[in-house]
Parts: structure tokens; C-alpha cells; sequence
């Protein structure tokens, strides 16, 4: 790694682990901690799958909890795959201590936001009481697409629009491109395990497939287990379905539909995973549950999954009206909480 400035002085150490996919040079980036950039301009060295580069900084940033800032500089594509520069930023540790969930997948030019310091792993906040049938939980993260994708790193297609603070819109397009943005699914243990997910949106059309709020396998193999929160039939009605690898690779699936819902107006869809059991609902009304084909988390044998939403219409291309760009989801919040 190149660094370009001496790293600095001070009693505390931060590292950070990452990688890159080169094309016509390397992949250059800054680092801030608490809104202050720490030297220069830096730039990785090793290819995705083929290692990984160490960044050591020094500084007096003291106990508690910290921002860092990781700003992608020279975003570079060739119009295919093998020709697209990236930056992966793999792990982070402080003082010897590793920062649970810090890892960001930056696709284009922008900033990962990430945290280290203070207690190990994400702070679950107060217990709320039950809202509706939903039962009392603790809140681990909330993602509100203040600053662009947020924790929803991984991002592809032509159809993500983060223009507006607060929200992130997913589009299709006239040749049914797909379009998305999702935690990236990194293994069995990457993403998040039972518990409460809520995803709080809104369709344009909401008469035509393609928008989806989902759980993807956190090692991204599919068939697997797959929860779709919300997707919706040709002319209604919106619906949860589950997935699971059957026999000979294939995929398997259980759809509950929920009547009722206009999904043109902005509700919250949610998903309560347990051992043993799923149950789906919408602004904390219970639309269904299932004890059938229920995956296991990473803590109890299986592995955990990545929130993930995004506009899908090549297969229900000829359900498609309107200019092309028409069927849209706007996406305001998401939310993960564990049982209190």
C-alpha cells in the first residue's frame, strides 16, 4: 500500500484491512476519524481474493465510540465486469479490538461510514413496548439513507437513486435492468441472525411485480434460505414468500399473501425470525406465520442473512406498463432489533 503521508503519532492504533479491484491503476481513498482526515491520500495494492492490504494509523482518539470516514477518490468502468475498479474495506480493529460490522463494499465514488471503539459489537438500544401484535424488542441498527446507501454497500444496476437524504429509490428501466442494495453477504456469519427485521417503504405503481424487500443468504449461495419480506403479484396483492434449497439444487418456496395493503402508500413490512418459526407483518398488524421450512441462524447451525431491496423486472417483463422507468420503490427506513 502506498501510503502517501507518514502514518501519525499517538498511543492508539487503528488498522484497517482491505482490497481492491484494479483496472487502469489502483484504487485510491482518504481516511477522516470523527469528521478529521488522518493523512493523506492512500492507495491499495492487492486484488480481491488475493489478499488483503493493512493500513496502520496511529493517533490519541481515546476510548468511546468513534466515526470513521472511508472515501472512495477514482471510481473507474469499462462497460463490463473485469473492467471496474472498487475498493472493499474488509475489517477494522482498535487497539487490537475488532469492530463488529465494520465492512463496506464501495462500488463508486463515495463514503463508507463506519464506527469502532466504545462496547464490541452493535449497541442495542431501549427496550420499546409492543406495537400492535409486534412483541417488545431491543434495536440494534437503524438505516436511514441520510448519507447514500449506508450499510446497504453492495450496490448494482442503473436503478438506485440516493439523491435525496433520507431515502433511496429503486427504478426499473426500459431494458429490465436489475437494480438493487444490500448488505453485503460476505459468509455464514456476515449479516444479522434472529430477530425483528422492518423495512419501512412505499411502491409508485404497486400493480407490477418487481420491487422486493428481502433476506439474502449471508453466503450469498442460492438456492438457500431466502426471506422476502414484500413483493407484489400483477395487479395485487403484495405478499411474503420463503425459500429453501431443495432436493437436486433446487429452489424451493412458500408464498403468504397479505390482503389489504395498498402498497402505494408508505407502510412498514416486517419479518420476526425465531427458532422454529417466522411470522410476517405490516404496520404491526400479524398478516401470517409459518413453522415450516424455518432456517437456522449462524449461532444455531445455519447462517444469517443480509436485508437487501431492489427492483427486479426481467421475468414479469411483459407485466411492465408505463415509460420504462415508471415502477418505482421508495425505501425510508430499515431497521433490525432483537427480542427484548
Amino acid at each position: 500500500m502506498d501510503l502517501s503521508t507518514p502514518n501519525q503519532t499517538g498511543k492508539d492504533t487503528l488498522v484497517i484491512t482491505l482490497s481492491q479491484d484494479a483496472w487502469q491503476g489502483d484504487a485510491r481513498f482518504t481516511v477522516a476519524v470523527d469528521g478529521k482526515q488522518v493523512g493523506g491520500t492512500f492507495q491499495a495494492a492487492t486484488q480481491a481474493g488475493q489478499g488483503t492490504d493493512t493500513l496502520t494509523l496511529r493517533g490519541d482518539w481515546g476510548g468511546g465510540a468513534h466515526k470513521l470516514a472511508i472515501t472512495f477518490l477514482n471510481d473507474a468502468y469499462g462497460g463490463h465486469p473485469a473492467a471496474d475498479r472498487n475498493l472493499f474495506i474488509e475489517g477494522v480493529s482498535y487497539n487490537g479490538i475488532p469492530a463488529r460490522g465494520a465492512e463496506a463494499d464501495l462500488f463508486s465514488n463515495g463514503t463508507a461510514e463506519l464506527s469502532f471503539g466504545g462496547a464490541a459489537g452493535p449497541q442495542a438500544g431501549p427496550a420499546l413496548p409492543s406495537r400492535g401484535d409486534l412483541p417488545a424488542t431491543k434495536t440494534v441498527w437503524v438505516e436511514s439513507f441520510d448519507k447514500g446507501t449506508g450499510i446497504f454497500s453492495r450496490v448494482w444496476g442503473p436503478g438506485v437513486d440516493t439523491s435525496k437524504p433520507g431515502q433511496i429509490t429503486l427504478h426499473s428501466t426500459p431494458d429490465n435492468k436489475d437494480s438493487g442494495a444490500m448488505v453485503p453477504p460476505k459468509g455464514a456469519d456476515a449479516g444479522f441472525g434472529y430477530g425483528l427485521y422492518s423495512f419501512t417503504l412505499s411502491m409508485t405503481q404497486g400493480n407490477v411485480p418487481g420491487p422486493y424487500a428481502l433476506l439474502w443468504p449471508g453466503t450469498d449461495n442460492w438456492p438457500g434460505p431466502e426471506l422476502d419480506m414484500v413483493e407484489v403479484l400483477r395487479g395485487g396483492p403484495v405478499y411474503s414468500t420463503v425459500h429453501w434449497k431443495g432436493p437436486g439444487n433446487s429452489d424451493k418456496f412458500t408464498s403468504y399473501k397479505m390482503e389489504g395493503v395498498d402498497p402505494k402508500q408508505v407502510h412498514t413490512y416486517s419479518m420476526l425470525w425465531e427458532e422454529g418459526r417466522l411470522t410476517g407483518f405490516v404496520d404491526g398488524k400479524k398478516m401470517w406465520t409459518t413453522t415450516s421450512n424455518v432456517p437456522k441462524d449462524f449461532a444455531h447451525g445455519g447462517e444469517n442473512l443480509a436485508p437487501s431491496v431492489g427492483m427486479q423486472t426481467w421475468w414479469s417483463a411483459k407485466d411492465q406498463y408505463g415509460s420504462g422507468y415508471d415502477n418505482r420503490m421508495t425505501v425510508y427506513e430499515v431497521s433490525y432489533s432483537v427480542i427484548a
